[in-house]
């Protein structure tokens, strides 16, 4: 074993030139996966977290509501939110929890007609859409509500009723047995989240939307925030075994649909942009692999002569090219994680087309690479099989050669 890594050591310096270029091959696709790595972490784990944060990273509903939760059933509540509110207030790693109600709604200018100008009202402190939806920081135009009849607006659904700051807008929605629901709002703001789907949606203090629901101190469900949403299923589990909560459908935001599908889609992801890479790499490789096989078809064909036997020629090609990708790939590394370190402190900003995709959750204009152990072993390790990949075809071509054959071709 060790005659086969001193012959491999010493054909890599024969054409250190076609080496280093080789290295640098996989070096760039080590950097590059490194840092591509880094920036899908960052981009879904911002989209995650504003998931999470939408969601609640822990949702206390009622039993019937959480499965026909499509149909937002406002029958199906939480009729006494503030023993709901008192039984998670103090729990490990519980920051806060609001109430919340959500229901469809048509609407128009107080001065048109009511029609098919359809937006999801919601109902809730404060609190929560300062600190949670941080929608003070997505207004378009006006302020925050400072009284009971005013609402935030989303832009997409002002446009469509040509409505601005200032008017006065008509709603109809539902109380919990299925009568009408009208109220008049004054539009204090208007606010752009980048979404389409999100700019059709309006925001009422939690008491205007208990009235139109008829919800007195009742609410559709419990939001709660964790101080990590990553560790939501435990703080799920913890509160389902209390008495207070025993009657009613508690889990993470990870556990319910569509959130519980978003891991399996993340690594779905991830492992396309890492097989690309790394095919693409092991290209340059096995086209150096197969030039040193062919200039040394004599010398192989002496070697097989001499008793060198087949698995022996795949080892000593095997060792040639995991020297290449452990060297190339250990500076790979190093390159692409300074990279994902300068960038995850300044951001990549993406310019605001990134904010008006038509999305669910909107991108961030600007994204922030987030560098683990993890993603540097990963690299590293792909690294080395882009020596398998670009190595095995021409080692399993060298263990082919006859010794009869390449002193033929050669002599």
């Amino acid at each position: 074993m060790s005659l086969l890594l001193s012959l491999a050591m010493r054909n890599l310096g024969r054409n250190r030139r076609r080496t280093v270029l080789t290295a640098l091959t996989v070096t760039l696709g080590t950097a590059l996966l490194t840092l591509a790595l880094s920036m899908l972490n960052g981009i879904l784990g911002a989209t995650l977290e504003k998931a999470a944060g939408m969601a609640g990273h822990v949702r206390v509903v009622d039993v019937d509501y959480a499965r026909r939760e499509q149909l937002m059933p406002l029958a199906e509540n939480l009729p006494d939110v503030a023993a709901v509110l008192a039984a998670v207030q103090g729990q490990p790693h519980v920051l806060a929890a609001y109430p919340h109600i959500a229901m469809g709604v048509t609407g128009a200018r107080e001065d048109q007609e009511i029609g098919e100008r359809f937006a999801l009202l919601h109902g809730a402190p404060e609190a929560y859409y300062r600190d949670v939806l941080h929608l003070d920081q997505f207004l378009a135009s006006g302020a925050m509500p400072t009284a009971d009849d005013e609402a935030l607006v989303g832009r997409a659904f002002a446009e469509e009723i040509e409505a601005k700051v200032g008017d006065s807008l008509i709603v109809f929605g539902q109380t919990q047995d299925g009568s009408p629901a009208p109220a008049r709002l004054k539009i204090a703001a208007l606010v752009d989240l980048g979404s389409t789907t999100q700019n059709r949606q309006i925001w009422v203090a939690m008491s205007k939307a208990q009235w139109m629901a008829d919800l007195d101190g009742g609410a559709t469900e419990v939001l709660i925030q964790t101080d990590d949403f990553e560790r939501a299923v435990d703080v799920a589990a913890g509160l389902r075994d209390l008495p207070a909560l025993a009657t009613y459908d508690v889990h993470a935001w990870d556990e319910r649909s569509p959130y519980d599908q978003i891991g399996g889609l993340m690594t779905a992801i991830q492992s396309i942009a890492a097989s690309i890479i790394v095919f693409i790499t092991g290209l340059g490789v096995l086209n150096t692999m197969f030039m040193s096989v062919l200039e040394r078809t004599a010398e192989i064909g002496v070697m097989r002569a001499f008793g060198l036997r087949r698995w022996q020629t795949v080892l000593l090609f095997f060792f040639e090219a995991f020297v290449i990708a452990a060297l190339g790939g250990a500076v790979g590394i190093a390159l692409g994680a300074t990279g994902a370190t300068i960038f995850g402190r300044v951001g990549i900003h993406l310019g605001e087309g990134a904010s008006k995709m038509p999305a669910t959750i909107p991108i961030n204009e600007t994204i922030y690479p987030h560098l683990t152990p993890d993603i540097l072993v990963t690299g590293f390790m792909l690294g080395l099989a882009m020596a398998v990949v670009g190595g095995f075809l021409p080692a399993l071509r060298a263990s082919r050669i006859q010794p009869i054959d390449a002193m033929r071709q050669h002599r």
